[in-house]
């Protein structure tokens, strides 16, 4: 159910109710949380999706003596307008300052503290990485300055809310109401009772097979006519490409398990060029991608179940997009990241929750491992499985 919600005031409103301190304005889309009442947020915080808080000192991988309460819980304290990211996890006692910002897959340490403006990421032996300071160019901070200032606004921020309820309550019924509409028409046209249910549970399926993929072409039809082309630049929130770009994700999600059932096939690939993205021959793809147009793939190129080739960060309210290249015979293990900007050259791999940072490149024939990434020696055994797999 909190799914239906993401960056609405009705989920931080049922975080509320569970026990978590959130100031207002506060955008949330997916937390993993037990231990509720031990959740401080202030005002205009950012979070990413697939966030895992935990606040009992109690556990293994807390090597200090608990100095929280008489249970062993210790409080995390997110600041004003700060940014945690995808797939963050945040253990016992964390304190994020103010518009400190935690990029994908930082993990923060037991008792962590992450200063003013610093922006991590990652994990490199138990601790994230401290990548830079915030210092924004004139013009970016002119945008975060204007979404600071509309997300301050009533107006806008109960508009945007607006908004992205009528979306869901739109498009929230529409995999349920196929399902119904299936039985219906088919019951309708043939009757189980005359004719026997045996062929009704043979062709019902079939049907509404093909009734999903009549709702994935206008998925693939909205994101032109929503969207239209993707294009690498910055976005403030609550402008008109952030309602676009929210409308598309909530349109989509109705095809997520049709879109699952093709990972691996040729199928995949087709949908990947029908939104857009450039692909190569002969192309295993299981990976999770929005902005297709900015997305370059070569011939031979593996991207395994998991994968996050998505070409977008947020950062302080703005939406930065870049392109992502991922060239010939490169592969993708499950589970890592090839971040907006970052190219994976010819015959490269990644192997299992490697992350590659903005910006970087992995070159042509070369294993890296890590997040963020490095360049890794795997052992000839290794290395002949791996030629063997590509």
């Amino acid at each position: 159910t909190t799914h239906m919600w993401v960056n609405t005031e009705v989920l931080t409103c049922i975080y509320r109710c569970l026990g978590a301190r959130i100031g207002k304005r506060v955008q949330i889309d997916s937390f993993h949380l037990v231990e509720h009442d031990c959740l401080e947020i202030e005002d205009y915080a950012v979070f990413g999706s697939e966030i895992l808080f935990s606040c009992d000192s109690r556990t293994p991988w807390t090597s200090k003596p608990s100095s929280g309460d008489v249970r062993g819980f210790e409080t995390i304290r997110i600041g004003k307008a700060a940014n945690v990211l995808d797939h963050c996890i945040l253990l016992p006692g964390t304190a994020v300052a103010e518009r400190s910002v935690l990029g994908s897959c930082t993990l923060a340490p037991h008792r962590a503290y992450f200063p003013p403006l610093a922006i991590h990421s990652g994990s490199t032996r138990g601790r994230s990485l401290h990548l830079r300071d915030h210092k924004a160019t004139p013009a970016m901070q002119a945008l975060e300055d204007q979404a600071m200032q509309e997300l301050d606004s009533v107006s806008v921020w109960w508009r945007f809310n607006a908004f992205l309820a009528c979306m869901v309550l739109i498009a929230k019924p529409i995999p349920e109401a196929i399902w119904v509409l299936t039985y219906f028409g088919v019951t309708w046209i043939w009757d189980p009772e005359a004719h026997g249910i045996s062929a009704l549970l043979l062709f019902l399926p079939l049907v509404h097979f093909v009734v999903c993929l009549g709702e994935l072409s206008v998925t693939i039809a909205a994101k032109w006519l929503v969207m239209g082309r993707f294009t690498a630049g910055d976005s403030r929130f609550f402008g008109h490409y952030h309602y676009r770009w929210m409308a598309l994700m909530i349109l989509g999600a109705g095809s997520e398990e049709i879109t699952k059932a093709m990972y691996g096939t040729a199928f995949m690939a087709w949908l990947y060029r029908a939104k857009g993205a450039r692909v190569g021959r002969n192309c295993y793809l299981a990976g999770l991608v929005v902005e297709y147009d900015l997305l370059h793939l070569g011939d031979n190129v593996c991207i395994g179940q998991g994968c996050d080739t998505t070409c977008h960060t947020v950062e302080n309210m703005v939406i930065k997009l870049a392109p992502t290249r991922i060239e010939s015979g490169a592969s993708m293990c499950p589970h890592s990241f090839a971040m907006p900007g970052s190219t994976i050259e010819a015959d490269a791999v990644l192997l299992e929750h490697t992350q590659v940072l903005k910006g970087e490149t992995v070159p042509s024939g070369e294993v890296w491992v890590g997040m963020p990434a490095a360049k890794c020696q795997p052992t000839a055994t290794c290395a002949s499985t791996m030629r063997t797999l590509t």
